[in-house]
């Protein structure tokens, strides 16, 4: 086996023939056998003394800066939030979900009016086979639960969020050290 420092390439006299760099070094069948084994732990082999191919650790990379920091956990607070909101409404399609307003205000004026004009929320009970005013409650009942539940993690977001802003103040060290044990995790209301 040959080792070529130029190109950091280990080569076979019998495969490369005389495709074989002119500054490639004899290596031992132990010792290439070796240098693999240490690449496969993580280690990354490079020229030494003499053009001989070393198992070398790489440096560690640098720390992320406090500006890194702060948009990582911003992401992964926005995120968060986000993802438990989309996964609760997962059972709707998107647009149904933009129906959502306009069927809370047709049961609204359904509800302080049995003859006041609601064209979706009629087709939608008409379709069902459900009288009006039974789809109006579940309706307005629906979006009481979505208000209550999107605000509960809305405001976990928010407080997370202050956490974060709050680190302006600090010193690098402080800062990343409280930025990087803000851990945002939701939870659903209580009476959920």
């Amino acid at each position: 086996m040959k080792y070529s420092p130029s190109t950091n390439a280990f080569y076979h006299p019998a495969v490369h023939g005389h495709a074989i760099p002119a500054d490639a070094v004899a290596v031992s069948p132990e010792d290439h056998a070796a240098l693999l084994a240490a690449q496969a732990r993580g280690q990354i082999i490079r020229p030494g003394e003499n053009g001989c191919p070393v198992a070398i650790t790489p440096a560690a990379p640098p720390a992320p800066t406090r500006a890194e920091l702060y948009t990582a956990k911003q992401a992964e607070i926005r995120d968060g939030a986000e993802s438990m909101l989309t996964a609760l409404a997962a059972e709707y399609a998107p647009l149904e979900r933009q129906t959502w307003d306009q069927q809370a205000a047709e049961a609204e004026a359904l509800q302080a009016d049995a003859d006041a004009p609601a064209p979706l929320v009629r087709a939608i009970a008409a379709t069902r086979g459900m009288p009006v005013g039974e789809l109006a409650a579940r309706i307005l009942a629906n979006r009481r639960a979505w208000v209550a539940v999107s605000g509960h993690v809305v405001g976990q977001r928010l407080a997370y969020q202050d956490t974060l802003e709050a680190t302006r103040g600090l010193d690098d060290a402080q800062a990343a050290e409280t930025i990087q044990n803000i851990n945002p995790v939701y939870t659903l209301p209580e009476d959920a």
